[in-house]
């Protein structure tokens, strides 16, 4: 996929392993334009279903062999484009093509190296890297830029099991962007969310700051807004801006998307959100529960949506009960 308004802005022209992985946005896109192909030509594609289905000898007998392999490639696109999704989150992506609140026109080399070094202790699992970005990192503002090294660092320190560690990766990711934590930082995301280029950065960086204590109830409406967005993509980096707001009001916002919006790209989104990502404590995942336990076995939700239904409960519990209705309802009783 090539998006050409997007230009990388980092100066780091280094190519690592990561770097031969699709971005999460380009697979949301990629799967955002495999749903809109099929609703354009349904005989190719068109209720294909992700997940258990019908038989594929039914189909066989009823499709041409040429719509077929089509509609075949489109389901294994889309099966593998969700592989590569995971649970993983990062905005690396998104920073191409947007501009900076601060000026970088003379980048500081040592607090460069100084946030490169810190964010690759924090992405090794140095549990005192956290506390040293969290207090430098304001520092790096207007002073440093992205690297592919840095959003590398970043993208495995938003993923890391503790939250305090996902805090600093977030403070560190708005500072070598340019954002500062302020009012200031806010307007400018606001503005920058009105433009089509720099949406999908914008809906992350308001989770960020709202995180970072800037007005997140605001952030939170904002973000809010483009949960029915028409596009895809942008209902899925809304759905992602709002897990690392992680405030109790933003939980029916992600029930509401897994349940309830038509794609399941954006469903995926939502119920990794809900069970694992962002920012959310594991109280606020277990008030989560009590709704994906209700929700068990019904029948409007889709094959897929069950099994990210008990997926999501696994993540949440730590307990393996595969699709047990009975034992999920049993231990859902005892835990909460």
């Amino acid at each position: 996929m090539s998006f050409e308004p997007w230009q990388p802005q980092a100066t780091d022209t280094s190519k690592g392993s990561a770097d031969l992985k699709p971005a999460d946005e380009d697979v949301i896109r990629t799967l955002a334009e495999i749903e809109k192909a099929s609703s354009e030509n349904p005989s190719a594609a068109a209720n294909t279903p992700i997940g258990p289905g019908e038989p594929a000898v039914k189909v066989l007998k009823s499709t041409p062999n040429a719509t077929f392999l089509a509609a075949a490639i489109a389901v294994a696109m889309v099966v593998v484009a969700l592989n590569f999704v995971g649970k993983k989150m990062s905005a690396g992506h998104y920073s191409r093509g947007r501009r900076a609140l601060v000026s970088r026109s003379t980048v500081d080399s040592s607090l460069q190296t100084e946030a490169e070094q810190l964010l690759q202790k924090l992405a090794s699992g140095d549990a005192s890297a956290a506390d040293e970005i969290l207090s430098r990192s304001a520092s790096w503002t207007g002073k440093t830029q992205r690297s592919s090294n840095i959003t590398q660092s970043i993208t495995v320190g938003i993923n890391l099991p503790d939250l305090h560690a996902r805090e600093a990766a977030l403070q560190a990711e708005l500072a070598v962007d340019g954002v500062t934590q302020d009012e200031a930082g806010l307007k400018f995301l606001e503005q920058s969310v009105g433009n089509p280029d720099q949406r999908a950065w914008a809906l992350w960086m308001l989770g960020a700051i709202g995180n970072r204590g800037v007005d997140p109830v605001h952030t939170a409406k904002i973000i809010g807004a483009y949960l029915s967005d028409p596009a895809i993509e942008i209902r899925a980096a809304a759905v992602n801006g709002l897990a690392l707001v992680g405030t109790d009001e933003t939980i029916p916002m992600m029930l509401d998307r897994f349940r309830n919006d038509p794609s399941p790209v954006v469903q995926e989104r939502a119920a990794c959100a809900i069970a694992e990502s962002g920012m959310y404590t594991h109280q606020q995942r277990m008030t989560a529960a009590a709704s994906l336990v209700g929700w068990i076995d019904d029948s409007l939700l889709s094959a897929q949506q069950r099994a990210w239904n008990f997926q999501a409960l696994h993540d949440i519990s730590g307990q393996n009960l595969g699709s047990d209705s009975a034992a999920w309802r049993t231990w859902y009783e005892g835990a909460k």
